[in-house]
């Protein structure tokens, strides 16, 4: 990381933290006592956090078109049994500063790659480039401010299209199910708005607290991306790096975020802050687990895309500025992306305890998307944007529902 990228992410990390920390004092810090604890023992690796379960694990490597090295994931199926070649398959895709092991970090009969890999079915699990697990590239490293230079458009049109061609190639499949949290969901509305081939590929979109128009975000840490500048300077400025970890970091969570640590509420307010305040389905024994692997790191220009949406109130394409607009596009302002393209059945499911995803934003998706077989609120009102991914009753309130819908397609 360079010296501007470290004070960038260092001046986003205090900011969001004093901006947050005073929703977890109080009654937080009574509700949920020594939330961080042996944070240190928890650091197992994407395979380990399968294996440790008796589950089989397989890593593959993808690479993009344009020279990004992605490590995916694959639970081929559940212990006790057999291992078939026509099961079918599911690809589950994480959100902004996510990885692969978010989706099992609950644990069996919790995690849903777990969930569905009893259920039967063949679970793929992606890493978008720029996170823990994917930051390689054939001729760039982390260091270049080139190898930061994209957005999640990039992973839409580079990045799923790798994924889903090996998945279907090592399975033998001619279409997956495709399973998106949040920027998960960007992705899949990008490639298959902009590739529309895909769409035969895919046999139902599942979309928890689904990312695309972004007018009524309520998070504290997204609104300070509306601040965000345009232009050929900002444009340099925003190939860097956002909360990627590094030994530096993992260090200070362990001196810090353990029992009775002397920052240890900070440490909470740094997960707390990205997904909201108000959820009663987390798992506080879970939470060393999770910050020892969320957040995975991603581009800044990730995150400066969503501000560039939320100012706008379009889905459409990265805004350079101008004069590289021009360039890029051949018009002063970037493109819409063409939802009507997207011929995929899509699920979308959202819940009302979400700051992140407002109902408003999604019903406006919701409309402009040719073939939604529906709208889907999670039936308790403090389910939270992480919740899609640990809560504790996911299972009861959304997993069992997505698979009966599996079934019918």
């Amino acid at each position: 990381m360079n010296y501007k990228s470290q004070q960038m992410n260092i001046a986003i990390w205090t900011i969001c933290v004093v901006a947050q920390i005073r929703f977890t004092s109080g009654s937080f810090r009574q509700n949920f006592p020594n939330i961080i604890n042996g944070i240190s023992d928890s650091q197992l690796t994407m395979p380990k956090l399968i294996t440790t379960h008796n589950y089989p694990e397989e890593t593959h490597e993808v690479r993009t078109a344009d020279g990004y090295r992605l490590t995916i994931h694959r639970i081929p199926y559940s212990p006790g049994q057999f291992g078939r070649d026509d099961k079918p398959v599911v690809l589950l895709i994480h959100g902004l500063l996510g990885s692969s092991a978010d989706w099992v970090i609950a644990g069996p009969q919790k995690g849903l790659a777990f969930v569905l890999s009893d259920a039967g079915y063949d679970v793929w699990l992606g890493n978008s480039r720029g996170n823990t697990y994917s930051r390689r590239h054939e001729y760039l490293t982390t260091n270049d401010n080139d190898f930061w230079n994209f957005s999640w458009h990039e992973m839409g049109v580079y990045d799923l299209p790798a994924i889903i061609d090996h998945v279907l190639a090592a399975s033998n499949q001619r279409s997956l199910y495709y399973v998106g949290h949040s920027m998960g969901c960007t992705m899949f509305f990008v490639l298959t708005s902009n590739l529309p081939h895909y769409n035969s590929k895919i046999r139902i979109m599942f979309g928890f607290a689904p990312a695309a128009f972004n007018s009524h975000i309520r998070n504290n840490l997204f609104r300070i991306a509306t601040f965000s500048k345009v232009g050929v300077e900002a444009d340099r400025l925003y190939n860097s790096n956002f909360f990627s970890r590094n030994w530096i970091q993992d260090r200070l969570f362990q001196r810090f975020c353990h029992k009775d640590g002397p920052m240890q509420i900070i440490c909470s307010s740094i997960l707390f802050m990205l997904g909201g305040y108000n959820s009663t389905q987390l798992n506080t024994t879970l939470v060393p687990m999770i910050m020892s692997n969320f957040p995975a790191g991603s581009s800044l220009k990730s995150w400066v895309h969503y501000g560039q949406e939320m100012r706008s109130g379009r889905f459409r394409q990265y805004d350079h500025g101008r004069e590289l607009n021009s360039k890029y596009y051949g018009t002063t302002e970037p493109p819409d992306y063409n939802l009507t393209a997207i011929t995929a059945a899509v699920s979308l499911h959202i819940s009302d305890g979400d700051s992140l995803i407002p109902y408003e934003d999604v019903t406006k998706l919701y409309r402009a998307l040719p073939n939604a077989i529906g709208l889907f609120k999670v039936p308790l009102s403090t389910f939270g944007h992480f919740d899609f991914l640990w809560g504790l009753d996911a299972k009861h309130l959304l997993y069992d529902l997505i698979i009966g819908l599996m079934e019918k397609y």
